[in-house]
């Protein structure tokens, strides 16, 4: 089966079929729904749609509904990460 089959099919693209530089299949690049994010960060959707309200989590609108970029996602969790981490002294 090659893969413009599996995709027809609903199947994910094995990552060996993927083209690498393909802007498409850039994970730092991609775009998640709220779902994706809530799933991603392993807390509720109104967890992130709040945040997302509040401008607490990167995120933007299109067409009225929340989009998250995974690298931007990926930035705040480690700023986040740093600014609990006590200094040394």
């Amino acid at each position: 089966m090659n893969v413009g089959e599996l995709a027809r099919l609903g199947n994910p693209i094995p990552l060996q079929a993927k083209a690498e530089g393909d802007p498409m299949t850039d994970t730092d690049g991609e775009i998640l729904t709220l779902e994706e994010v809530a799933a991603y960060l392993k807390a509720g959707k109104r967890t992130v749609y709040r945040l997302a309200q509040k401008g607490e989590i990167p995120a933007f609108k299109l067409g009225g509904t929340w989009r998250f970029r995974r690298s931007e996602l990926d930035s705040w969790i480690a700023e986040s990460i740093n600014k609990k981490k006590p200094e040394a002294e």
